[in-house]
């Protein structure tokens, strides 16, 4: 098969956590930005490892309004560079009318050679929402800032190659740390974050059944109540008590992650496989049982 066939597909994240966060989703000519909240000068310097500039961005898609999340969206809008967000989002961001396109869970976006959906997650935001995201044959959902897990995500993780899902805190470290309560409150709450252990509880039935044919990235993880190697053990730790493995990976907070490479071609043939079937059919994504 010839590579134009199966283009390469490449993801990496510039940082990830409430300093900051953008991915960056490209193939072909084909670029997408998810979430714009890191310094201007990490974000360059990580597109120009791709040898891209802010320029060659096809879209900005725009989980929701949070500084950490849009912080840098100023210094890039321009009227040929679409921005992706909710109704909620774009109002509360304020993001300009001409250049925005608006996607719901019901009306997905298609941009170059993706086709963009967007997950309805709970936050503290105005309609915040997560995207499951199809692009030369490659399937990207990205989860991030949810306060609990839900379940008509599950057949979006189920059909993905490259999931990256909250793992925000861990249960003792927040319990017993220096935040104040009502922060502490609002942190565990259900429009908070997602703590280690329900991210390993969430992954645990997609795990058990796709093992190493998908790559888990946690994401957003605490700086106070968190570290790498405590929201891998944690996520790990549950995973064993469901009998499940997976391909985990920490990313970092402040600076870009790895390099995420993938071709069409190279995905073994697996079975069909309901996670959740009677859950099966609530999105509308196509190519999932």
């Amino acid at each position: 098969m010839s590579e134009q066939r199966h283009p390469t597909v490449t993801a990496q994240s510039f940082g990830s956590g409430s300093s900051g966060n953008a991915l960056l989703i490209r193939s072909g000519d084909t670029a997408l930005l998810v979430d714009c909240g890191v310094g201007i000068r990490t974000l360059r310097n990580g597109l120009a490892e791709h040898g891209l500039s802010t320029h060659d961005l096809d879209a900005i898609l725009v989980t929701h309004e949070h500084g950490d999340h849009v912080q840098t969206l100023p210094r890039l809008m321009r009227r040929d560079l679409p921005l992706v967000a909710t109704r909620g989002t774009a109002r509360a961001a304020r993001l300009p009318a001409d250049s925005t396109e608006i996607i719901s869970t019901q009306h997905p976006v298609s941009i170059g050679n993706a086709a963009v959906h967007a997950l309805s997650v709970r936050h503290d935001a105005t309609e915040p929402c997560g995207f499951h995201i199809e692009i030369a044959g490659a399937r990207i959902t990205v989860l991030t800032d949810l306060g609990c897990w839900q379940d008509h995500l599950v057949d979006a993780v189920a059909a993905s190659d490259l999931v990256l899902l909250e793992a925000n805190y861990n249960d003792t470290m927040l319990r017993y740390g220096p935040y104040p309560a009502h922060l502490k409150r609002r942190v565990a709450s259900g429009v908070g974050h997602l703590g280690n252990d329900a991210c390993g509880k969430a992954m645990a039935p997609v795990a058990r059944v796709r093992g190493e044919r998908m790559t888990w990235w946690l994401s957003h993880l605490s700086a106070t109540n968190n570290s790498a190697r405590q929201a891998e053990r944690d996520v790990r730790e549950e995973l064993m008590k469901a009998d499940a493995f997976a391909n985990v990976t920490a990313l970092p907070r402040r600076e870009p992650g790895p390099v995420w490479t993938f071709r069409a071609s190279d995905r073994a043939p697996e079975p069909r496989v309901s996670i959740a079937a009677p859950l099966t059919g609530q999105l509308g994504l196509p190519g999932l049982d």
